[in-house]
Formats: C-alpha cells, sequence, structure tokens
C-alpha cells in the first residue's frame, strides 16, 4: 500500500512539474513576442505623430517636430530595453577553470563581466567551443539574427549595409541575459538588434558541456543590408 502511493505521489510530482514548466515556457514565449509588438507600437506612435505635419507646407516646422518626435522615440526604445535588461538573474555559475576557445565568430568567454580573476586561480582549461554537445544551435542562432531580423520594424532607412555587435550570457537555463550592444548603425537599429534578441528568448535547450548545462558569455554581430 504505501509502496503504491509512494509511486503514485513521484508520478503527480512529476506531473505537476511538467505542467508547471510548460506553462512557464508558454508565458516566457508570451512575453518575448510581445517585445516586438510594443517596438512597433512605438514605431507606429512616431508616425502618427508626425503624421500631422507637412514637410511641403512648412519644412522647418516639420523638420523641428520629426527631430522632436525621433528623439522620444528613441527614449521609448531604451526605456523597453533597459525595463528587460534589469529584469536579467543570472543563475549559472561560471567556471573558471574551462575556457572556451572560438573558432568561428561567436568568440566565448568564461568570466562574467566585471567579476574580478580569483587570486589563487587554478590552471585553465582551453577547449575549442565546438566542443560544446550542442553547438549546432550557436551556429542556428548567427543565421537567425540575420534571416529573421525584423527589418519591418526600422523605419525610413537609407540603403547601404547596418551592423551591430552583440554582447550577452547564455545562462544555463538557456536563455539570453545581459544583452548590450555596439556599433555604428545608429542608436535606433542597436537598440531593436538587442530587443530581438530578447524577443527570441532562449536557445531550444541548454549549452551543454560533459553532459552538463554551462553557462558562457558570447559575442555575436549582427549585418543586415538594406535595399
Amino acid at each position: 500500500m504505501n509502496h503504491r502511493f509512494t509511486s503514485f505521489l513521484i508520478t503527480f510530482l512529476f506531473f505537476f512539474l511538467s505542467v508547471q514548466n510548460m506553462e512557464a515556457q508558454e508565458k516566457r514565449k508570451l512575453l518575448n513576442g510581445s517585445i516586438l509588438t510594443e517596438v512597433k507600437n512605438i514605431q507606429k506612435r512616431f508616425s502618427d505623430s508626425i503624421s500631422h505635419y507637412d514637410y511641403k507646407k512648412n519644412s522647418v516646422v516639420y523638420s523641428e517636430k520629426y527631430r522632436f518626435f525621433y528623439i522620444e522615440k528613441i527614449q521609448n526604445l531604451k526605456n523597453l530595453y533597459q525595463s528587460i535588461y534589469d529584469k536579467d538573474v543570472i543563475i549559472g555559475k561560471f567556471d573558471t577553470s574551462v575556457s572556451f576557445k572560438a573558432t568561428g565568430e561567436v568568440p566565448a568567454n568564461t568570466v562574467s563581466p566585471g567579476e574580478a580573476p580569483p587570486q589563487n586561480e587554478t590552471k585553465t582549461k582551453t577547449v575549442d567551443i565546438t566542443q560544446i554537445e550542442n553547438y549546432q544551435q550557436l551556429t542556428d542562432l548567427k543565421k537567425r539574427l540575420t534571416v529573421d531580423f525584423p527589418v519591418y520594424l526600422i523605419e525610413d532607412s537609407s540603403e547601404g549595409v547596418y551592423q551591430c555587435k552583440l554582447n550577452f550570457i547564455i545562462d544555463v537555463d538557456g536563455q539570453f541575459k545581459k544583452v548590450k550592444y555596439s556599433g555604428s548603425s545608429g542608436t535606433e537599429f542597436n537598440i531593436i538588434s538587442a530587443l530581438f534578441l530578447y524577443a527570441i528568448g532562449s536557445l531550444d535547450e541548454p549549452l551543454m558541456y560533459n553532459k552538463k548545462p554551462i553557462i558562457q558569455q558570447f559575442s555575436q554581430p549582427i549585418i543586415v543590408r538594406f535595399e
């Protein structure tokens, strides 16, 4: 009798945790999807605001209003990005005994940003990043960041190549966290690039090395050509 009850309890707990995990994943997908929706709303508010002015009738007033509404739009994008960034919580712990050496365009670093190396540091083992057991996910991510980039969110873009460099952490739960951006193609493109990565949310599964989930910092360029 006790054995049956124990088996039932274990099965119930396993089912309950599975349901909780599925619900958490669905909530995360909805949240991630809402990021690009909010970017679209910010762009629409900008377009609606400037549509009340006619460049042909008064170019001076139009230019002044455009500049004012554009600054407001960029600030709204910054606020959205910062609100997401501030909620990131790192749950993994960096393993300083292993250093992953990048062979492609997705370099890795085992030291967290701002984290000082330990004084009594042991010898670090250097491992090719392709030795990560599910490394293909990183290759797929690199492709997705370019192929699926939401170009429709970039308004009034001139022709040319736009570039942004994203620095981010992939935590032990596979989620992208502490995403930072840099580049010379404009603040709007940079922020939307970072928000796009946040909207993707995570890898399909955590990165694994020696059959254990790992946390790593990565740097990935985004290159998009507008024609």
